[in-house]
């Protein structure tokens, strides 16, 4: 079922990031160490998977972005089914070809290409409102006061 990832990283372009949904399946491990070692090699920059991953600590090792559902052992058969660059879903995000996918520890989040601009001037402004805050805390004040939550809610 995974000879789909295998295309996928082949026809990548350097600094791609894979986005792969594998229709719900999550008892199999649909990507390992060897599709990220041919990955890396193209210049892949990461992957985005719905489906379990093997050979993690391999993975991290190589320092390898992947954002997936969770991690399984077992291996997968090679259905050619499914197809490449074409929109997906996973949860109830919409993903197109040409997305933007930026994550962290933290999560994963897509930016529709179209919105790029608008999503890095408010990332920006949260950045500095949040460098604010910091420097206010780090002065001793409360959150509770800086928010005026202590006003709002009679603390």
């Amino acid at each position: 079922m995974n000879i789909n990832l295998h295309r996928a990283y082949a026809y990548a372009k350097p600094g791609d990031v894979i986005v792969a949904d594998c229709s719900g399946a999550y008892d199999a491990g649909y990507w390992g160490d060897l599709l990220t070692s041919g990955a890396m090699k193209q210049g892949v920059a990461g992957l985005l998977i719905d489906a379990c991953i093997r050979d993690s600590d391999t993975i991290e090792e190589l320092g390898f972005p992947v954002f997936c559902r969770g991690l399984c052992i077992k291996g997968t058969g090679k259905d050619p089914e499914g197809c490449l660059n074409e929109p997906i879903t996973i949860g109830d995000i919409s993903i197109h070809p040409g997305d933007i996918a930026v994550g962290d520890r933290d999560g994963v989040v897509i930016v529709p290409q179209d919105r790029v601009e608008e999503a890095i001037e408010k990332a920006q402004a949260r950045e500095d409102k949040e460098a604010a805050v910091r420097v206010r805390l780090n002065a001793g004040e409360t959150s509770l006061k800086i928010y005026e939550w202590d006003k709002k809610f009679g603390y």
